[in-house]
Order: C-alpha cells, then structure tokens, then sequence
C-alpha cells in the first residue's frame, strides 16, 4: 500500500527493500499516524541513544536522526527539517510521525521511490519575482527581482560550463505569471526545476539564512502550518507530487551546500504548495538564498562574489542529487 492508503487508512505500509518487502504498522497517536521508534530502527538498521531535553539520535554507520519529543523540528543526515507532527511519546513507546518515515527518512536513508527517469540535461531557472513585482527588498534598496536574475545568471553559467542545456523563465525586468512558469519547463522538458528567490521576514529584522523548499506531499502540512489540521485541498496529489522522493533528495543537498559551500544560516528543509512547484513534470526546487530585511546579510548578499558563492552552492548541490540518485 502506498503512503495515500497510509494517510486515508492508517494501515499497513510496505517499503521496497533490496531484500525483502518489509511492513509497518501504523498506529493512530494522538489522532495523528505514527510509527513506532523501534520499527523505524529495525527497518533502516539504526541504533538509539537517548539525550538530555527528551532528545533522541538514531544512527548508523551511514546515517543519523536527530529529533526530541513534541517537537516538529529534526535533523536528517546533517540537515534540519521540519516534520509533518512531532515525535510523541504514548504508553512508553517512542512513536515517529508515519508521512515523514515515507517522504523523509525513507529516500533520504535508502534512496528509494526515485520517480525521475534518465539522465539530468535540461535545468530551467525560474528568477523570481520580475517586472511590477519587486519582490523582497532591503533598506539600502536591493530588489529581489534583480538579485535573483543576476543569481539565475551566474548559475546557469555555471551549470552550462558542465554541460546542462539551461533555460531560464525571464532573461529581464518582465513580470512571468506563476503558472506559466512550470509550464516552460513542462514544455522543454526539463529535468529538474530550481526557482531562485530572496527572503523577508519585515518588520523584523533578525532572521537570516538560506532555506530551501519542496512541494508538500498530500495528506501532509505545510511547514508554516501551525495548526495541525488538514484541509480537503491538502490531500488531493499534485502533478509534482509524483516526485516527491526526488524532491526531497534534491532540497536536501542544495540546502546542505548552501550552508557548507556559501556559508549561509542553516534555516533547513521546508515544505510548501508554491505554485511554481505544483505541476512541474519533474523534480523542483524553490531556493530562498537569504534575508534582504537582516541588515548585515543584505551587505552580504550585494557584494557579487557572495552571490557566486551562493550560485556554486546550488550547482554542487544539483551535482549531489545526480550522485545519489544515480543519474
């Protein structure tokens, strides 16, 4: 059964393993599906320790959880996320939320239900913003819409050295309709979907960092969902969402680069059903490359060589999911 039955039925879910189909049994927790800790132990051979603050670490060799009890946020193989419910604990056992063992753990830990076939050739870059939407803008006046073009620039530059075909949604200072933007890329065919932006968090001017976004699954919330309960809407799947497995893998290691390679804040890997990413044909991500409303990584971002080092970022990580999805 797959992760719709799963979130419909709480019943059974059976993972492809290389040897055998192993099945889990859900468990209804605080009227949300879970997982039990030791399942999830069994079937991705990891060991548990147990840390200060109701905190766990399930690890491997080659993997490594990190999570604490009635919190949404983790960390996946060095990179922090932001999960579906947050881990409980309900008569002495450790329970895990069930979407996140399917559309987190599971392609990131064993690399499974890739949905993307063939090679990686054509990237489209889709610029944000553009024309009368400005987008973000800081107090020195740096606009989003040109900050992100010149980023979409140098990082085709880039993939294009390496032998991507690369396209992008705008070339100028013109508005793009949202959804013509996937379909441009439906149109060429492209390969994967990388939509470059720049953040705000006004009036506020503390937060900073990179965060990188896939399409919420269905049956799953959205990261800045606070309230727990789903709408009608939220479970009917998008034409993207046929990817999901790809979509995290490929978040996944464009956010570890921004934060290795360019140095941002690591803000994580979140979910949402931005337009630009719901009916794409292939794997996409939204990129939020930095604060404009941060005074000093507004400084930052206005000096060119860091938006290189931010566009490098990006295309090491789109070089880390063609590594481990084997393409």
């Amino acid at each position: 059964m797959g992760v719709w039955a799963l979130a419909a039925l709480a019943a059974g879910v059976v993972w492809a393993a290389p040897a055998a189909s192993t099945v889990l049994t859900t468990h209804s927790v605080f009227g949300r599906d879970y997982v039990a800790v030791t399942d999830v132990m069994r079937v991705f051979d990891l060991k548990a320790q147990a840390l200060p603050a109701r905190t766990y670490v399930l690890s491997s060799q080659h993997a490594r959880v990190r999570f604490s009890l009635d919190s949404r946020e983790a960390e996946v193989q060095g990179v922090k996320y932001w999960l579906n419910s947050p881990p409980a604990l309900k008569g002495g056992v450790v329970w895990f939320p069930a979407m996140d063992v399917v559309k987190t753990l599971d392609p990131l830990l064993r690399r499974t239900g890739l949905a993307a076939n063939g090679t990686v050739r054509t990237v489209v870059l889709d610029p944000g913003h553009g024309g009368e939407d400005q987008g973000a803008h800081s107090r020195g006046g740096l606009l989003e819409k040109q900050l992100a073009l010149d980023m979409t620039r140098r990082l085709g530059a880039m993939l294009e050295e390496q032998g991507y075909r690369v396209l992008l949604t705008r070339r100028d200072d013109r508005f793009v309709p949202l959804d013509s933007r996937s379909a441009f890329a439906r149109a060429n065919r492209a390969d994967l979907f990388i939509s470059v932006h720049f953040n705000s968090a006004l009036p506020s001017t503390e937060p900073c960092g990179a965060e990188t976004y896939c399409l919420t699954p269905a049956g799953a919330r959205s990261t800045s969902d606070k309230s727990g309960v789903l709408k009608k809407n939220d479970y009917v799947p998008q034409s993207a969402n046929r990817f999901d497995n790809d979509n995290v893998m490929l978040v996944h290691h464009v956010q570890q680069a921004l934060v290795a390679r360019a140095g941002a804040a690591e803000r994580g890997v979140k979910r949402a059903r931005f337009e630009v990413l719901k009916d794409l044909d292939c794997p996409g991500a939204l990129v939020e490359c930095g604060f404009l409303s941060n005074p000093a990584e507004a400084r930052r971002i206005a000096q060119a060589s860091y938006r290189q080092q931010l566009a490098a970022a990006i295309a090491s990580g789109i070089a880390g999911y063609r590594k481990s999805a084997g393409r």
